[in-house]
C-alpha cells in the first residue's frame, strides 16, 4: 500500500498539477453521486463493474449504495467541470472522445507506467472547484481495464469516500464558531482528550469514574445521533483484538445505553459487521462498522467505531457513533458522525504528565 501510493504521489506530480485553489468556488452537484465519462464501448462494456465498484453496499440495517453513477456524454464535460465527484475513463487502444481526452493527458513516463501495467488510476483534487475530486482511469485495453477495477476496487471506492469525510470536516469546521466550546474545553482540562461538540449536541453522561462521556443529537425528534468516549488508563497494547473491540462495545452499551425503562440495551447486531485495521488519526486503530439493535428487537441502526492505543498517554481509547432514523436514509448520518469522531485529539493534562513521568 506505502509503494502504491508514493508512486500514485510521484503521477500525480507528473501528470496533474494543483492549481491554486484562491478564487475558486465551491463544488456543486450531490455528495454522492459520481459523474462518469467514457466512451460507450468502455461504459457498456463495464458498466456492471463501475456499479459493484462504487455502488458499492453500506447496510444501515437496510441496504443502501454509497455512490450513485451517472454516465455523461463528453459533450457535456464542461457542464459538469464544477461537479464535486468526477470519473474520467479511457484506454490506449480507444478513438472515442474520452479515451482520446485521456491520452492526450498523459506524458511519456506516465503512459509507460500505464502500458506496463503498473498503475492506472490518478487523483486530482480541487481541480475546478474547492471540494471536488476528479479521478482518472487509463489501461492498455478494455479488459486489463475491468481486470484492474476488480483488483483494486476497494482503493478506488476508497478516495471517493474519504472525500466525502473531508467534505464533512470542512463542514464541522465552517460552523466552529456554533460549536460548545466550554464543553470541549472542559474535556480538555479534565479527561485529556477533547473533541468537536456541535451546538445541537447534548451531554447524556458524564462520567470521570466510568471514563465514559455520551452526547445525543435529537433534531428533529425521531433521528438521533450519539457518540461516546470510553477510555481505559494504564493499557496494555496487547490486549487490542477485534475480538477485544467486539466484547468491550458490547459491555459498554449494555451498561450505559438503555431503554427508559430499563427493558432493553444497545448491542451489536449480528450480522454485516465489518472489522479492519486502519490508520486513525496518525494511529493503528480497529474500524468497525456494523448494526446495532435494542436486545428486545425493538429497533436499530448503524454504527461506526474506532478502538486505538495512544502511547502518550498509555491509554485504549474506544470512539464511537450510532445512528437511530427509522424513516430516513442513513448513509449521510453516519459520515457526519463519523466526521465528529475525526475531531477528537489527545490533550495531554498535568496530571496525566505527571503519572506519566513517575512511570
Amino acid at each position: 500500500m506505502i509503494r502504491r501510493l508514493g508512486s500514485l504521489l510521484f503521477l500525480l506530480l507528473i501528470l496533474l498539477t494543483n492549481g491554486c485553489e484562491i478564487g475558486k468556488t465551491q463544488a456543486v452537484g450531490e455528495d454522492d453521486e459520481i459523474i462518469v465519462f467514457a466512451d460507450s464501448a468502455v461504459w457498456y462494456s463495464s458498466e456492471a463493474i463501475f456499479r459493484d465498484v462504487f455502488e458499492d453496499t453500506v447496510f444501515t440495517p437496510i441496504p443502501e449504495r454509497w455512490f450513485k453513477l451517472r454516465w455523461t456524454p463528453m459533450e457535456q464535460f464542461r457542464e459538469f467541470e464544477k461537479h464535486k465527484n468526477r470519473l474520467i475513463v479511457g484506454t490506449l487502444d480507444g478513438g472515442g472522445q474520452v479515451s482520446t481526452y485521456v491520452q492526450q493527458a498523459l506524458d511519456s513516463t506516465v503512459m509507460a507506467l500505464v502500458e506496463e501495467g503498473k498503475e492506472f488510476f490518478f487523483v486530482k483534487y480541487d481541480s475546478r472547484a474547492r471540494g471536488q475530486l476528479t479521478m482518472f482511469m487509463a489501461s492498455p485495453s478494455i479488459s486489463t481495464l475491468q481486470v484492474s477495477m476488480r483488483h483494486r476496487a476497494a482503493d478506488l471506492l476508497y478516495y471517493f469516500k474519504r472525500m466525502s469525510l473531508k467534505r464533512e470536516l470542512a463542514a464541522i469546521e465552517a460552523e466552529r464558531r456554533y460549536h460548545k466550546k466550554e464543553i470541549e474545553e472542559s474535556l480538555a482540562r479534565r479527561f485529556g482528550w477533547s473533541m468537536t461538540i456541535q451546538h445541537d449536541y447534548w451531554v447524556a453522561i458524564d462520567s470521570s469514574e466510568e471514563r465514559f462521556f455520551w452526547i445525543r443529537r435529537a433534531n428533529p425528534a425521531d433521528m438521533e445521533r450519539w457518540i461516546w468516549v470510553h477510555w481505559i488508563d494504564n493499557a496494555n497494547p496487547d490486549t487490542l483484538t477485534d475480538r477485544f473491540v467486539i466484547r468491550l462495545r458490547d459491555a459498554l452499551t449494555k451498561k450505559f445505553l438503555k431503554t427508559t425503562d430499563d427493558n432493553a440495551y444497545v448491542e451489536i447486531a449480528p450480522y454485516n459487521l465489518e472489522i479492519q485495521t486502519v490508520d486513525f488519526l496518525g494511529r493503528f486503530a480497529y474500524e468497525m462498522r456494523g448494526n446495532w439493535r435494542f436486545s428486545d428487537k425493538s429497533g436499530g441502526g448503524p454504527f461506526i467505531n474506532y478502538t486505538f492505543y495512544d502511547a502518550e498517554t498509555k491509554r485504549i481509547y474506544m470512539l464511537d457513533g450510532s445512528i437511530f432514523a427509522p424513516r430516513v436514509e442513513k448513509k449521510k448520518l453516519i459520515i457526519q458522525v463519523d466526521g465528529l469522531l475525526h475531531t477528537f485529539n489527545v490533550v495531554p493534562t498535568e496530571r496525566t504528565k505527571v503519572a506519566d513521568a513517575g512511570r
